[in-house]
């Protein structure tokens, strides 16, 4: 039995999520989640309150799942990131058929690219192939003298990923592998079995949206948009003076709704207040919020050049479509289908617990691993002929 275990960092909140994989399988066995604190915009800002959150995360598993975690696979946001394009290739003595350890030394071999010392190359994703100098969707199964893959390489700062691995030092995770969005969702909303499909998300987080569009398995769009759901609190609290986020927030999640036309003509009470707003008010400041945020999804996904060809959608993750009707919304907003995501390839006891939007960064990660640091069979290396460009 091979345990994996992941953590997402996020401004409201942390999840983690434990599960057993094996060969062309996971299997879900828990998730727990605290509300985050000490991360601003996902930079650690108080190292002890962090800490903090993470011991409960631990103490958690320990106490329901009987497992202690010393490992942990990471995501990483794109807005903590730069991104470098790469080109890696081989070429042959005489044409060969492709196999899927053919593209995961090249991916290796692309991770060991040198940066500056004070930067560290965290993740990989495939943009393009070619085969023997013409455009292919994907190159296994398929015979050429050369392959050349095209990456999009993500790098982090060391101080970044040191913070991290000092905090879960401290905590006794000693081995932390980290991985950015794209892999992250691609693992988690693809078929599997060597299906190329077209990947719609529109992860709606609390400090940012991310955009992500994913045509035939390779990376098109990814976007992150430096303003999130948290800023309808804002909204809320100005334009009925509350002079409390909280509270805003907590009336945004117990009435909160993306379309007006639904609302019935009823008053609430502010939290903590003698005060009452209309229903219809509440909702009018929501949705002329998520409008904007949803118009900025749309012209990420139709920059890509794909807008008129996406019939299966859009996909939509995070704490921000917990609001009753976003998915309506985007939809007269997009005239494509959107469904909130689930999680695929995964089994669990319950699958219920597939089902929570805020977990799928979790789940996701822990399908996402590292390629072998040895092709498999060292005999095709020297007998097919094997060079770098």
């Amino acid at each position: 039995m091979d345990l994996v275990a992941s953590l997402d960092i996020g401004s409201d909140k942390m999840v983690m999520a434990l599960g057993e994989r094996g060969e062309g399988y996971c299997r879900l066995i828990g998730t727990e989640s605290v509300a985050s604190e000490g991360v601003v915009r996902g930079y650690i800002e108080d190292r002890l309150k962090v800490k903090s959150c993470i011991l409960r995360l631990l103490k958690k598993f320990r106490e329901i799942h009987e497992v202690d975690i010393d490992s942990l696979n990471i995501a990483l946001p794109s807005y903590l990131l730069r991104v470098e394009e790469k080109k890696e290739g081989c070429r042959f003595s005489r044409s060969q058929v492709m196999e899927e350890w053919n593209l995961m030394m090249l991916e290796r071999r692309c991770r060991n690219m040198e940066v500056p010392v004070n930067e560290e190359v965290v993740d990989v994703f495939p943009v393009g192939f070619e085969m023997d100098g013409k455009n292919c969707t994907y190159p296994v199964g398929n015979s050429a003298k050369q392959l050349d893959a095209f990456y999009q390489v993500y790098i982090a700062q060391k101080k970044v990923l040191n913070d991290i691995r000092e905090i879960l030092a401290e905590v006794g995770i000693q081995e932390v592998t980290f991985f950015a969005v794209p892999r992250i969702f691609y693992k988690a909303l693809s078929k599997g079995n060597g299906i190329r499909e077209d990947i719609v998300v529109v992860d709606l987080g609390a400090e940012h949206i991310q955009v992500t569009v994913l045509i035939d398995g390779l990376l098109v769009t990814d976007v992150d948009l430096a303003l999130g759901c948290n800023s309808i609190d804002r909204d809320i609290d100005t334009a009925f003076k509350i002079q409390d986020e909280g509270k805003a927030r907590m009336l945004k999640e117990e009435y909160g709704m993306a379309l007006r036309v639904e609302c019935k003509n009823q008053k609430i009470m502010i939290p903590g207040t003698r005060y009452s707003i209309e229903c219809h008010d509440l909702a009018y400041v929501e949705q002329c919020r998520l409008e904007e945020l949803l118009e900025g999804a749309i012209f990420q996904i139709q920059q890509s050049g794909y807008y008129e060809e996406l019939e299966n959608g859009i996909l939509l993750t995070g704490g921000g479509c917990r609001v009753h009707g976003i998915d309506i919304l985007l939809n007269r907003l997009s005239g494509l289908p959107v469904q909130v995501a689930q999680v695929r390839n995964m089994h669990a006891l319950k699958h219920s617990n597939l089902e929570h939007p805020e977990y799928l960064t979790a789940l996701g990660l822990l399908m996402c691993e590292l390629p072998p640091e040895e092709k498999p069979n060292k005999w095709k290396d020297r007998l097919g002929g094997w060079f770098r460009n």
